[in-house]
């Protein structure tokens, strides 16, 4: 269902770009919009990239056909490639692979006949792109380098323009040709995406490194809904698809606003005390009490916490998994119900990375100078962040009417489907715990005692800190690495191996590398050849031709 068609006399010769607008399109617009807004307050306004990198997101969702979706698409990867090297050369070359692998995915899907083949490559083309496992590894390198502003839309926005092609292919243009195991594909991609990137986001010590990894995570939990929806309308099961679509659309709107303020904090942090290593942070709310209680905001939605944004879709997200344990042969009673216990173990993860930040980065004491002397952020940030906690507000508080607005949406993508109402009522419940709370604070302040007294609280044993420490000795309390030490010990030795190194870098990028070794040696070798050398393996590729020419006529 399109509801406007615009064709520019831009492009290749008699092919310009062919511009629409649908439900799907305008949702994925409304998740970009908050955030360029809040990064374009930035310094990063003033860059050409910055709004080349717009442009090609919101071409690519705007896209009629795919030639426009594909020029949207790597106008957007050659955009942030630059922005990233501008922030760090180290994983621009790694970027840049994926990104031209994704690319060279789409490429032929786009044009192939609707079927398996088109969807696979789909899956690994937007899949690499959005940073979904086992094609993972490249994103916590890539999205801490660039600036705050850019890291904040490439995991809010620009995996969501990922997510976007996926689901337009997968649902819509491929849809008519959908199989099961398209969405089993998604839901085993998206469950190990889940449990990696949370038990990453645990282990890790710079603050935008752990963002990054809960991106991984978050990308996950989308795609583990979007991949239940898509077996569900392949099965004929509408309800239990638009439930689980439900859960996908509104964990990327709840996403793609609090994972930008919690990278333009980040950001600041770094501004404020030139590095974002929690070993080197804590006690910053004293300096920045504006933007620790912003940030407070987005790791309440980072932790889906009751009464925070990321709560509700992960309430629907766990419905529909139950509603799928209840349905189909044995083995698939068997992976749901394992998927629930990663689903449980991936949110309890997330809970103990969000504590991290506040409680290492934000509160204690300072264990750094300059974390000491930290100042508050500029206001445009302060500005940019408060926009996006605002917006958090309704998905937290209302997402029933949020879900509202989804309905066209899912009934573009499930056109029978039946939207069961949410079963989550935040606002009594949020205004329930305010006036237990004013009754709590009413009776301790009618009875309780009015006395007060100074005690010295217990530093674990250390001695008296120096007069030069004015807010106490930071070896007295723990640091980041030691605070995730026990989960390391427990999960991250068992899951990640004795180095605990990621299996995307394990299985996938270190083979990479050692082949691209193989072939650098084989082309040196080449280059080093003598003329007789060259003419022999010139008439050899063209022996090998003919006979294979000849063999196929044959046939």
């Amino acid at each position: 269902m399109v509801n406007q068609y615009l064709a520019l006399s831009i492009g290749l010769p008699g092919h310009g770009l062919h511009l629409a607008y649908d439900p799907l399109a305008l949702l994925f617009l409304a998740i970009l919009t908050p955030q360029i807004i809040a990064t374009a307050l930035g310094p990063d306004r003033k860059s050409v990239a910055y709004w080349l990198f717009v442009a090609g997101m919101v071409l690519a969702v705007l896209a009629a056909e795919a030639f426009t979706l594909l020029l949207g698409f790597e106008l957007m990867s050659a955009a942030s490639w630059l922005l990233v090297l501008r922030g760090d050369r180290k994983p621009g070359t790694l970027y840049a692979g994926v990104a031209m692998f994704s690319g060279a995915c789409l490429l032929p899907a786009l044009f192939l006949p609707p079927g398996g083949i088109a969807f696979t490559l789909i899956l690994l083309g937007a899949g690499a792109k959005a940073g979904l496992a086992p094609l993972h590894a490249w994103l916590p390198r890539a999205h801490p380098a660039p600036s705050a502003g850019v890291s904040a839309l490439m995991s809010g926005g620009m995996v969501k323009v990922a997510l976007y092609i996926l689901i337009r292919y997968g649902f819509i243009v491929l849809g008519g040709a959908a199989q099961p195991w398209w969405g089993t594909a998604l839901i085993i991609a998206g469950s190990a995406s889940v449990l990696i990137g949370s038990l990453r986001a645990m282990l890790e010590v710079e603050l935008k490194t752990i963002l990054a990894c809960s991106t991984v995570e978050h990308v996950g939990l989308i795609a583990v809904g979007l991949g239940i929806a898509l077996r569900a309308k392949a099965l004929g099961d509408p309800s239990l698809a638009a439930l689980a679509l439900q859960g996908a659309l509104l964990c990327a709107i709840a996403h793609g606003l609090f994972k930008p303020l919690l990278f333009l904090g980040a950001g600041a942090v770094k501004h404020a005390t030139s590095t974002t290593s929690l070993d080197w942070l804590g006690g910053l709310i004293r300096g920045m009490p504006r933007l620790g209680g912003l940030m407070l905001a987005g790791c309440f939605g980072m932790a889906a916490l009751p009464l925070g944004p990321g709560f509700a879709p992960e309430f629907l997200l766990l419905h529909a998994v139950i509603n799928a344990a209840d349905t189909g042969e044995i083995i698939s009673r068997i992976g749901f119900t394992a998927l629930l216990a990663i689903l449980g173990l991936s949110a309890a993860l997330a809970l103990g990375a969000a504590v991290r930040i506040i409680g290492i980065g934000f509160l204690g004491r300072p264990r750094s100078l300059r974390a000491a002397a930290a100042e508050e952020a500029d206001k445009p940030v302060l500005l940019g962040m408060g926009l996006l906690a605002l917006l958090c507000l309704p998905v937290a508080l209302f997402p029933g009417l949020i879900l509202l607005f989804l309905n066209p949406v899912i009934n573009q993508l499930i056109p029978d489907a039946e939207q069961l109402p949410l079963g989550y009522a935040p606002a009594p419940l949020a205004f329930l715990l305010l006036l237990s709370a004013g009754a709590a604070y009413a009776v301790l302040k009618r009875f309780g005692t009015k006395a007060e007294r100074e005690v010295h609280a217990f530093n674990g044993g250390f001695g008296k800190p120096p007069a030069w420490l004015p807010f106490g000795d930071p070896i007295t309390q723990a640091t980041g690495t030691g605070f995730a030490e026990p989960i390391k010990r427990a999960l991250g030795v068992a899951i990640l191996g004795p180095k605990t190194i990621d299996p995307g870098e394990l299985y996938v990028l270190d083979p990479l590398r050692r082949l691209n070794v193989r072939f650098t040696r084989a082309a040196e070798r080449v280059r080093r050849a003598t003329i007789r050398q060259r003419l022999a393996f010139v008439f050899m590729a063209l022996v090998l031709f003919l006979a294979a020419l000849g063999f196929v006529q044959g046939t």
